[in-house]
């Protein structure tokens, strides 16, 4: 009996150590996010540079500018949706250009060490994004995505 409770108050330790190694993600981070996709369409690359959270140092205007290229069309971008989920190692926060209904909408995803500040981004589609948090035990919506349209059903068994 003691080794069976021994072994059950270790497993729970061990347990809660590897949760507490991820490190909490701002929800900071989102907003920067979702603005970060704001200023790429606008072509406006300095404020990117300048305004972002960034460890290290961030993109130059350049950099933002070829990573634009990468875009079909940034003419028009949500900001209701992100994702943020744990790799085992870092935070990726991604923000699809378009609501993501399909594995084509392109999305902006950035990763973060310390769930404070932004390493490195990137171009990436909703399907790299699904396929990569469908394996993570902790992905955070900041709004979640609720893909449809309502639909509004009579009840026609209590008609008298």
């Amino acid at each position: 009996m003691k080794k069976t409770l021994l072994t059950a108050m270790v497993l729970l330790l061990v347990g809660t150590v590897a949760l507490a190694g991820a490190p909490k993600l701002s929800a900071g981070l989102f907003d920067s996010a979702k603005q970060a996709l704001v200023s790429l369409a606008s072509g406006d690359y300095d404020a990117l540079s300048d305004r972002l959270p960034f460890s290290g140092s961030a993109p130059d205007a350049h950099q933002w500018q070829s990573l634009a290229e990468s875009y079909a069309d940034l003419s028009s971008v949500q900001t209701d949706y992100a994702v943020g989920f744990w790799t085992g190692n870092i935070w990726v926060i991604a923000v699809p250009v378009q609501p993501p209904s399909d594995g084509s909408v392109e999305a902006l995803a950035f990763s973060s060490v310390d769930g404070k500040t932004f390493n490195a981004c990137r171009y990436a589609t909703w399907k790299q994004i699904e396929s990569a948090s469908s394996e993570s035990s902790r992905v955070i919506w900041n709004q979640e995505y609720m893909g449809g349209s309502a639909t509004v059903v009579a009840d026609l068994v209590n008609q008298d």
